[in-house]
C-alpha cells in the first residue's frame, strides 16, 4: 500500500464541492471527551456555542473551564462597556477591541497554541486569535470576515464598509512553506484522485496547479475557524508520530471542514497507523476502510477489493470466523465509494459465503448465497461453475426437497446459462424420474402423474441420455401403484403409455391383456 509523505502546512485548505460531498465519508468519529461530543453534536443540531467549540479541541476541558473562559470573556465585556464602546463610531469600536483583547489575552506567539491556551496563560497563534477577535465582535454585533491564506488566517471588521484589518501575528514569519518536493506529491495526489488532468499539469506546471488549488483571501466561517484549529492539533501530533491522534484530530477538521488537503494529510496519517498491523482486530480493520473511505474518485478502487480478497481468505476460508468477517464485511461495504467497488466486495463475499457451504455439502445455503452473487456478476465463469454444480448435486438427490417442477422454472429463469445446457437438462430428465418412481412407490399418484407429465414433456424436447426403457418401466411403476389401488382401469391406461415409448416390454403388454373387470 502506498504511504503519502506529507510536510506541513499551519492552515492548509482549499474547499471544494467534491470535499463537500465526501464528509458523508467520515463515519464514527472518535471523540476525544464528553465535552467535545457534546459540543459538535450539538453544532450538528445547528447549537453554535462558540467558546465551547474552541475549547473542545483540548481533551482535558470540561464545563469547569468553560465556565472560567465565560467569566474571563464576561469581564471584558464589562471591561469594554465601561469605556462606553457602543457609544464610539465603528472604527474606534474595533480599535478598542483589538487593544483591549490583546492586552488581557495575548501574551505570547507561538506556531500551534489552541483557544484553551489563550484563556489560561494567553499563548496563542494566528487562529487562536482570530477567534477571539470572532466571538468578542459577534458579541457586540459587530459585522466581521474571517479570512484565510495558504499560512495565515486573520479577520476584517465592517467587511462591507470600513474592511478594518485585525492582524494579531506576523503573517511572514514562523511559518513553513511548501517546498517543491511537497508540491509535486501534492499535484500527484489531485491527478490521481481526478481533480486535476494530466494536460492541466502539462499546461500549467506543477506550481501553476499547485499554486491555484491554494487560493488566497478566501472567506470562511466560523465553524471552519474550529476546524484550523483541529487542523493545527493533528499537525502537532503527525510531528510528534503520534499518528492515530493525528488521525483523530484531521478526522474531525475534515468533518467540519472539508477539504483535499486535510483528506490527505488524513489518509496519510491512517497509513501510517497501519504499518505493521495484521487486521485481526475490527479497529484495526476500520483503519483501513477509512483509510480507502477518504480516497478521491475511484483512486485505490482495486486495491480496495484485493484487501477484501485477502481478509476473505485469512478469516472466512483460513481460519473460519463467520461473525467477524460478517463485520468485515459490512465495513467494506459501507466504505465502497462507487457501484463498481460495492458490487466487487459484495460478489467476493456471496461468492466465498457460497463456496464454503458447497464445500459442506450445505447446497441450498449455497446456491441462496451464489444467486445474490450472480446479481452482482453474471459474466464470472468460476461462479457459473460452482452454481452449475451446486444445482447438480440438488436436483441428484434421491428425494428433492420442495417443488421439483417449480424449482427447475426458477433455475432456468435465475440462470439464463441453463437454458442451452444439455448437462442440466439430462439432470432434470433424472430428476423427474425419481421424483416420478418415488412418488407411485409411496401411492401419491397425484404427484407421480404430475411429476411423470414433467418427464414427459422434457422428454419431448430431447431425450437426452433417458432412454425408452426407462420411460416404459416408469409407466409400469405407475401401473403397480395402480394395482395397490385395485384399479384396473389405472393400469390400463398407463400400460398403453409406457408402451407408447416401449412398445418391446413385455410386461406392459402384459397389463393391457388383463380383463376390465379384473378382480385383486
Amino acid at each position: 500500500m502506498q504511504k503519502f509523505l506529507p510536510f506541513f502546512l499551519l492552515v492548509l485548505f482549499t474547499f471544494s464541492a467534491q470535499a463537500q460531498k465526501d464528509t458523508l465519508r467520515i463515519r464514527n468519529i472518535s471523540y476525544a471527551s464528553a465535552f467535545e461530543e457534546k459540543y459538535l453534536k450539538a453544532l450538528d443540531a445547528g447549537d453554535q456555542n462558540q467558546l465551547a467549540l474552541l475549547l473542545a479541541v483540548n481533551p482535558s476541558v470540561t464545563e469547569t473551564e468553560l465556565g472560567v473562559a465565560k467569566q474571563a470573556m464576561q469581564q471584558l465585556y464589562t471591561a469594554l462597556d465601561l469605556s462606553k464602546i457602543q457609544e464610539k463610531p465603528l472604527a474606534k469600536q474595533v480599535k478598542l477591541i483589538f487593544e483591549t483583547a490583546h492586552r488581557r489575552f495575548l501574551k505570547k506567539y507561538e506556531e500551534i497554541a489552541s483557544f484553551d491556551q489563550v484563556m489560561k496563560t494567553g499563548t496563542y497563534n494566528c487562529v487562536s486569535a482570530t477567534a477571539l477577535y470572532a466571538v468578542i465582535l459577534e458579541h457586540y454585533n459587530i459585522a466581521y470576515e474571517i479570512k484565510q491564506l495558504p499560512t495565515h488566517v486573520y479577520l476584517v471588521a465592517d467587511p462591507k464598509g470600513s474592511n478594518i484589518m485585525m492582524e494579531s501575528t506576523n503573517p511572514a514569519g514562523g511559518y513553513f512553506v511548501p517546498d517543491p518536493k511537497f508540491k509535486k506529491n501534492y499535484v500527484e495526489y489531485l491527478q490521481k484522485g481526478k481533480l486535476v488532468s494530466e494536460e492541466e499539469v502539462r499546461t500549467k506546471g506543477v506550481e501553476g496547479v499547485f499554486s491555484e488549488h491554494f487560493k488566497a483571501d478566501k472567506s470562511i466561517s466560523f465553524k471552519q475557524l474550529v476546524a484550523l484549529q483541529y487542523y493545527n492539533e493533528g499537525v502537532k501530533k503527525y510531528e510528534e508520530q503520534a499518528y492515530e491522534n493525528a488521525s483523530k484530530a484531521f478526522q474531525k477538521a475534515y468533518y467540519l471542514y472539508p477539504s483535499n488537503e486535510t483528506r490527505y494529510l488524513l489518509t496519510s496519517a491512517l497509513a501510517q497507523q497501519m504499518n505493521g498491523i495484521n487486521y485481526d482486530k475490527m479497529e484495526q480493520v476500520e483503519l483501513l476502510t477509512s483509510f480507502y473511505a477518504m480516497q478521491p474518485g475511484d483512486a485505490y478502487r482495486d486495491e480496495f477489493t484485493n484487501d477484501f480478497k485477502v481478509m476473505t481468505q485469512k478469516h472466512l476460508l483460513d481460519k473460519p470466523d463467520t461473525a467477524f468477517y460478517n463485520k468485515i464485511y459490512t465495513a467494506f461495504l459501507n466504505t465502497a465509494r462507487d457501484s463498481v467497488s460495492y458490487k466487487d466486495i459484495a460478489y467476493v463475499y456471496h461468492f466465498h459465503q457460497g463456496r464454503v457451504r458447497a464445500l459442506n455439502n450445505q447446497y441450498a445455503p449455497a446456491l441462496e448465497f451464489f444467486t445474490k452473487a450472480y446479481s452482482f456478476n453474471p459474466a464470472s465463469t468460476e461462479l457459473t461453475g460452482m452454481i452449475k454444480s451446486v444445482v447438480y448435486e440438488l436436483l441428484n438427490r434421491n428425494r428433492f426437497q420442495g417443488d421439483l417442477g417449480k424449482s427447475v422454472e426458477q433455475y432456468q429463469k435465475r440462470f439464463s446459462f441453463f437454458n442451452n445446457d444439455p448437462t442440466f437438462h439430462n439432470v432434470c430428465l433424472l430428476a423427474f424420474a425419481r421424483a416420478t418412481q418415488n412418488a407411485f412407490d409411496a401411492d401419491n399418484r397425484a404427484e407421480g402423474k404430475k411429476m411423470l407429465a414433467s418427464l414427459e414433456s422434457l422428454y419431448k424436447q430431447d431425450k437426452g441420455d433417458f432412454t425408452a426403457r426407462m420411460m416404459g418401466d416408469l409407466h409400469l411403476i405407475a401401473c403397480q401403484s395402480y394395482m395397490r389401488a385395485k384399479s384396473a382401469a389405472g393400469m390400463k391406461e398407463y400400460a398403453k403409455k409406457g408402451l407408447a415409448y416401449d412398445p418391446n416390454n413385455e410386461r406392459l403388454r402384459l397389463v393391457t391383456t388383463m380383463p376390465a373387470n379384473a378382480r385383486f
